[in-house]
């Protein structure tokens, strides 16, 4: 549809670009990889001989996948929004969906010795079981019942192993009775995932989150069982065998570890590369390491300590457009935050310069630039990490407290009267309250649960104190136990709230943005209210769409967007008109819909995938 005359949009192209693989598996002399979050979602075969490249299959209407697995030379990969499980044939390249799983993810795909294939979903924790020779599929029912994930699990002949989260369990489900034990030791209640599963021989090997431990169980025996800690990291993402030799990877520092059954603590083999996922790992017939990683595959050679990178150009692989998790203006440049780094984007209709990815660990839920750094919010582990504009690299500052058990920004600004960097963050899976960080360089603290049994959702600096949006929604897996969001006042002279209101219905305040002597916040539910912060007062409330996301501010103008329109109001004490500044623009986002500004005459939003420019007259 035409654009409003007050307005020109101008389209600078794809927001941000990406390759990226969340599992893989190895097939013959071929290793296969499967993408995630872009579309189009494809497998691709590499070929261990010819070193390259040479199948790839197209997975239609789904954005990305989770599990995989082979019986014979089929592939059967799954999905999620919505939860599928496929068939590929990897000597036809046919394609076809098999299974509807009646969930929102598939989250692991693993065949048993006997030909069946097993997966486990989200959010019900559900096993299901598909027999490729009938085409019969069984629903086995919630592995847990007060719980929603069944992050990984393995089979043999007579028993499926599943890591259960959000709150760690382990549970033999025996295939013949449907009976099902949970055999986590006690020592390990406290965690959050059953995160990796892996058989060797009688043993079963099960990766912990978020302490990186290692379960190792006798399957002969469940009570029969050893821990073996990693210190120093959080996340176990591959595990594999050779004999009674145990190899497993590590996140976030990337780190290779191995063991021998029997032994009380791993042995650092290396690390192949610094901050990656090895987020499926075996071995090659002479001895080297394979390893899918969310940017391609490696192999890394146990003796000499090398580390080769995989050919994965392809004309079918080539980065994607991905949906957008947030931006920032930055000078003449958007950061735009995606899936294992920023891309980086001139402002100019003639662009300034070529688009470029500044690639690491993690994912920035959300970016504030001042003095010309871009500091960002990283997903997971809550850490803070700061980008030059115009530099290549970016580099971490400081995280959370892992004592604060939190891991996803939810709102990161930068107060530039006292020059601090203010982050609020969802707590991990399984947990409860959010947490207010104050970072100060590498030095911080944090206020966990001071919006109680909410999470800190968003954040507004003012001149005495800071401004927090709660959302009732805590850790993924937990059920609130509050209906309405939370606003307080943070004040830096007490180091405590001094209020606490409830000014919405609504759950999740997205954004706050005080304009004048008005503090304005937007819901998810698409709520634009306005606030006295002297009285505590609701000025007004505004429908402004479908979802509220984060608001942009010139002078007395509030700028937002629903996903399709772009909108704005001028804030004040009397309840505004909504104007329509464009329809129509079918916004993908990996999160809340987002509008930034130069603060002078001009927005930056997205149509689709794509970053349009919007001067105002």
């Amino acid at each position: 549809m035409p654009e409003p005359s007050d307005v020109v949009i101008t389209d600078l192209g794809p927001a941000s670009r990406v390759l990226n693989f969340g599992n893989g598996l190895r097939v013959g002399n071929e290793i296969w990889f499967a993408t995630r979050q872009i579309m189009p979602t494809r497998v691709a075969a590499y070929d261990l001989t010819e070193r390259r490249i040479t199948k790839t299959a197209l997975i239609p209407g789904v954005p990305g996948l989770w599990g995989i697995d082979a019986v014979g030379t089929d592939l059967f990969v799954s999905s999620y929004t919505p939860g599928l499980l496929f068939k590929v044939d990897t000597v036809t390249l046919a394609v076809t969906q098999v299974l509807d799983l009646d969930q929102e993810v598939g989250w692991s795909v693993k065949a048993s010795p006997d030909g069946k294939v097993f997966v486990g979903t989200y959010p019900s924790a559900r096993i299901w079981e598909y027999d490729p020779a009938t085409g019969h599929a069984t629903d086995h029912g919630r592995m847990d019942p007060d719980d929603t994930y069944v992050r990984d699990l393995v089979a043999t002949e007579t028993t499926v192993y599943c890591g259960i989260g959000s709150r760690a369990g382990l549970v033999a489900y025996d295939r013949g009775t449907g009976t099902r034990t949970d055999i986590l030791p006690a020592a390990l209640r406290g965690r959050t995932f059953g995160a990796v599963c892996h058989l060797a021989g009688d043993h079963l090997v099960v990766g912990i989150s978020p302490t990186a431990e290692i379960l190792v169980v006798d399957t002969r025996d469940h009570s029969s069982h050893q821990i073996l800690s990693t210190p120093g990291d959080s996340f176990v993402v591959g595990i594999t065998s050779r004999g009674d030799e145990i190899f497993y990877t590590t996140r976030p520092s990337g780190s290779l570890y191995r063991f021998t059954l029997g032994d009380t603590t791993p042995t650092l083999v290396g690390v192949p590369v610094a901050e990656a996922s090895n987020v499926r790992i075996g071995f090659l017939d002479d001895g080297r390491l394979w390893a899918v990683q969310g940017a391609g595959g490696i192999v890394y050679d146990l003796t000499t300590r090398t580390t080769e990178a995989l050919d994965m150009s392809s004309p079918e692989l080539a980065p994607t457009p991905e949906r957008p998790m947030s931006l920032c203006h930055a000078g003449d440049r958007i950061v735009v935050g995606g899936t294992l780094g920023v891309q980086v984007v001139s402002t100019e209709p003639t662009p300034a310069f070529d688009t470029y990815r500044v690639p690491f660990g993690g994912e920035a839920k959300d970016m504030d630039t001042w003095q010309g750094v871009t500091h960002m919010g990283v997903y997971t582990l809550a850490r803070h990490l700061t980008l030059p504009v115009g530099g290549r690299t970016a580099t971490e500052v400081a995280r959370v407290d892992p004592a604060q058990e939190q891991t996803r920004p939810t709102s990161l600004v930068v107060d530039r009267r006292r020059n601090l960097v203010l982050m609020a963050t969802e707590p991990d899976y399984g947990r409860w309250e959010g947490a207010f960080t104050v970072f100060d360089g590498p030095r911080s603290r944090s206020w966990r649960g001071i919006l109680p049994d909410q999470t800190v959702q968003s954040l507004c600096p003012d001149p005495h104190g800071v401004f927090l949006g709660g959302s009732i929604i805590n850790g993924y897996g937990t059920i609130p136990t509050t209906t309405r969001a939370k606003l307080g006042y943070f004040d830096y002279r007490t180091q405590r709230l001094s209020w606490l209101v409830e000014p919405t219905a609504d759950g999740v305040i997205v954004d706050l943005k005080l304009v004048g002597r008005v503090l304005v916040g937007v819901t998810g539910e698409g709520e634009l209210f306005a606030l006295d912060p002297r009285t505590r007062t609701v000025l007004w409330r505004v429908d402004v769409g479908a979802v509220g996301g984060k608001l942009a501010v010139i002078d007395e103008r509030v700028f937002g967007t629903d996903g399709a329109r772009l909108w704005t109001v001028r804030a004040g004490r009397h309840e505004p008109s909504l104007t329509v500044l464009a329809d129509g623009l079918g916004q993908s986002w990996f999160g809340a819909p987002e509008v930034v500004t130069d603060g002078v005459r001009t927005l930056f939003t997205t149509r689709a995938t794509n970053l349009i420019r919007v001067d105002l007259a």
